[in-house]
């Protein structure tokens, strides 16, 4: 098996060095032709009452670059997503005359987003980073926890949308850079663990400043140590205990940004990639199933998935997974810097991977730019899957270290998928450019189709509000475990959807992009003129159910028990 790796691997790295075979059709794609995409997103600016505040007060500490990210989750069980935002903040030592900004916990409401009147989880003034949305204790509602550069925080939900911290409670004392962070059930108990993703080894006492052309800029992450990333296994009760030794990773010091949930050998546990930022990226094999212990064993150089084009160590930010080939397994997308193409790592189903961006259409149009969130989405209903970028650079003074030639704000992305690949175009390219960060998908308006949060960089977030809804049949799921073999938030579920004689399969995260949670309800648009779907869950304990779905309404199917409430979908705005 490790020769097939091997030899797998140097096929893929010397198809992309050297002499290049022939191209498939897909390969002249990723043009720019705004006119040929009539993009269904309405931009909605300034409305909604938050700025991002990085704590940058001219230090350049290399942490304030890269913040912060959010969760949409329904937090007070009224049916409509609700909207945590993260706030970076300025260090304690360094006081100037400013209040530090806390993260705040917004309300969903038919009209848009306001600040919950009161709540714990808008108090947090940490120097905050990334948010993973997730039932901890077990009691069928949605927890919140808190990376920071400094200690994290676990926010316990009372199920309306009041918070208590229980970070100390409950076992956690995480104090290291934190970055993404995935929930995720590693020991096939039914509860939810957590993986961190760990940054760097900062502090103020080794910062160290950064020159370009005689001027001072932000650190390349290369300056600075990596550290391991961590694994917290809940006991049942929502109480954690630190195994990252027994699980392997206190050996593999990573530069993570970027975390993903997936079962890549489909062998009914969980594994976990890590984007590394300007360092191999990191394939974490689970070995539960086959030996029964939390261990993990790093795969991703032998699976073809660690470097990027030309076999080089990329800046790995954003990521995400999806089923381009439509063959069963996901394959991997990666947001990179400026000079690197986004990965896209096809997935050959036997848990090898090719990087195949400048096949499919995405390689070239993302080289000038430093993408961070990533999403795909079918963002036209017409069954095909999408892909959502935002970019933006991290060195703020880029445009004078370039002469002008390197942007800091940058536009965001929309490839729009095809059968022959992808094409690129700017979405709101008459908007003023930001600096992305993370791009958080849900259905905000419960009408059908997925909109978009965009977190911009010392500035305020975008909504991406889509108008596609009822230019196509669509269904809605929202799973629910039954908190014994499956997490109350069946995370590693798999869904397969079947109509028209087409086939999706999509695995069930909460979490991918940049830093963030989704809208955990999953979409799937179906061909023109179809009316249902066939669906089959595939429960994380392996037992199977299949239904027959109407168009139309989003169906809440519980563990077991089958679909229990059917919602229609609310009309669409004109």
């Amino acid at each position: 098996m490790r020769s097939h790796l091997l030899l797998f691997l140097l096929v893929g790295v010397f198809g992309c060095t050297g002499n290049p075979p022939a191209l498939p059709p897909q390969a002249a794609k990723g043009s720019t032709d705004p006119e040929k995409h009539a993009f269904p997103f309405v931009l909605e600016e300034n409305a909604i009452p938050f700025t991002h505040d990085s704590g940058a007060r001219g230090k350049r500490y290399i942490g304030e670059a890269v913040g912060s990210g959010g969760a949409l989750v329904d937090v007070d069980g009224d049916g409509i997503l609700d909207l945590y935002l993260v706030q970076g903040a300025p260090d304690a030592d360094e006081p100037d005359g400013k209040q530090p900004k806390s993260n705040i916990l917004f309300r969903g409401t038919k009209t848009g987003f306001v600040p919950f009147a009161e709540s714990y989880a808008s108090g947090d003034t940490n120097d905050g980073m990334g948010c993973a949305a997730g039932d901890f204790d077990g009691d069928g509602d949605w927890d919140l926890y808190i990376t920071n550069d400094g200690p994290d925080r676990l926010l316990i939900n009372d199920g309306r949308g009041n918070f208590t911290d229980e970070t100390e409670a409950r076992g956690i004392d995480q104090t290291r850079f934190g970055s993404a962070v995935s929930t995720v059930d590693i020991d096939l108990d039914g509860d939810l663990d957590i993986f961190l993703g760990h940054y760097l080894e900062f502090s103020k006492d080794n910062f160290k400043p950064c020159m370009r052309d005689d001027l001072e800029v932000y650190c390349a992450p290369k300056v600075y140590p990596g550290v391991p990333c961590a694994l917290l296994i809940n006991d049942g009760s929502g109480n954690f205990t630190d195994v990252s030794e027994e699980a392997g990773l206190n050996s593999l010091p990573s530069k993570a940004l970027g975390t993903l949930t997936t079962d890549i050998d489909q062998d009914g546990d969980t594994d976990i990639y890590v984007a590394n930022d300007g360092e191999a990226n990191f394939l974490l094999l689970n070995l539960f199933k086959e030996t029964g212990k939390v261990r993990f064993s790093e795969e991703a150089l032998l699976s073809g998935c660690a470097l990027g084009e030309g076999a080089k160590k990329e800046a790995g930010m954003g990521v995400d997974a999806v089923d381009l080939d439509r063959d069963g397994d996901e394959e991997i997308l990666v947001t990179n810097f400026e000079a690197q193409t986004n990965s896209c790592y096809r997935n050959d189903g036997d848990g090898l991977f090719l990087e195949t961006s400048f096949f499919n259409g995405m390689g070239s149009p993302s080289l000038p730019w430093v993408g961070f969130g990533i999403r795909n989405m079918d963002v036209n209903l017409d069954t095909i899957p999408d892909i959502f970028v935002t970019n933006g650079h991290v060195i703020d003074n880029i445009g004078e270290v370039s002469s002008g030639k390197i942007l800091f704000a940058q536009p965001d992305q929309i490839y729009i998928g095809s059968a022959e690949g992808f094409e690129v175009s700017n979405p709101h390219e008459d908007a003023p450019l930001k600096v992305g960060r993370a791009a958080i998908s849900g259905d905000i308006d419960n009408d059908g189709d997925l909109d978009l949060i965009v977190t911009c960089w010392q500035d305020s977030p975008r909504i991406l509000r889509s108008t596609a809804a009822g230019s196509a049949p669509v269904i809605g799921i929202e799973l629910v475990g039954d908190g014994i073999t499956s997490t109350t938030n069946a995370i590693g579920a798999r869904l397969k959807v079947k109509s028209g004689g087409q086939e999706w399969t999509r695995e069930h995260r909460v979490q991918s992009s940049y830093l963030s949670s989704h809208d955990p309800r999953q979409l799937f648009a179906l061909p023109k003129g179809e009316t249902s779907a066939e669906v089959t869950i595939q429960w994380p304990d392996g037992s199977q159910e299949t239904k027959t779905l109407d168009a139309g309404s989003y169906h809440l199917w519980e563990m077991g028990k089958g679909i229990t409430t059917k919602t229609a979908f609310m009309p669409a705005k004109p």
